[in-house]
């Protein structure tokens, strides 16, 4: 795991050990049988930058060590960027987008994968005075809709959304009604209003007409 002098610090208790080697110690715990899948819920969670680049180059070398497969759970998008092969992005329980690293992070589909995008600042874009956000509350687990679970708060929500949508596509999936040979237009619809309104929190969009997406 990288941890100096391992046969003397095997004693030692947590408190004396920096959140990054915790880190480790638990994923050693996980590999200790040299498992064919680790299952990584959160490993870089409250890590600073230099320890988190270094729990994910472990988790690289074990994959290549040692051939396991990883699922690793996060909300960090980063974090997901740098590992992952295949993405599936969920909300609320659900399936939204499904599909090679590249494919997403390139090409987003779902509404909810714009948001998230959107939301993470990159150093080469031009600045803005607050990073977009979703509108609304995430929803609540004991009250989903029984239609498209991101539908109320979506700006492109339409009547077809009280129906939920299939994962379907091929190779790259997506659990959403809008048309297909229309998303690109749609999510550049939402950076302009952004560019625009100067406040991405409070942007406005120009929904089409609800027959457009039937």
């Amino acid at each position: 795991m990288g941890i100096p002098d391992p046969a003397r610090r095997i004693d030692d208790y947590p408190h004396q050990f920096s959140g990054g080697m915790r880190q480790r110690a638990v994923i050693a715990m996980g590999l200790a049988n040299n498992p064919a899948l680790l299952i990584a819920d959160e490993p870089t969670t409250a890590l600073d930058v230099t320890t988190q680049a270094q729990v994910l180059d472990l988790l690289r070398r074990l994959r290549r060590d040692h051939g396991s497969s990883i699922i690793l759970i996060t909300h960090d998008m980063g974090v997901v960027s740098q590992l992952a092969d295949r993405v599936l992005v969920m909300y609320a329980g659900r399936a939204a987008e499904e599909g090679p690293r590249q494919e997403v992070f390139h090409h987003p589909s779902h509404p909810y994968t714009w948001g998230l995008l959107g939301s993470v600042p990159r150093a080469r874009a031009p600045r803005v005075r607050r990073l977009p956000a979703i509108p609304g509350s995430p929803a609540s687990a004991l009250a989903v809709s029984s239609g498209c679970a991101f539908a109320p708060r979506c700006r492109f929500a339409h009547d077809r959304c009280a129906e939920q949508p299939p994962l379907a596509g091929a190779g790259h999936l997506d659990a959403c009604w809008l048309p297909r040979d229309r998303r690109h237009e749609l999510r550049h619809s939402l950076d302009e209003a952004a560019a625009a309104a100067g406040d991405p929190g409070q942007r406005s969009v120009v929904v089409p007409e609800t027959e457009e997406f039937e």
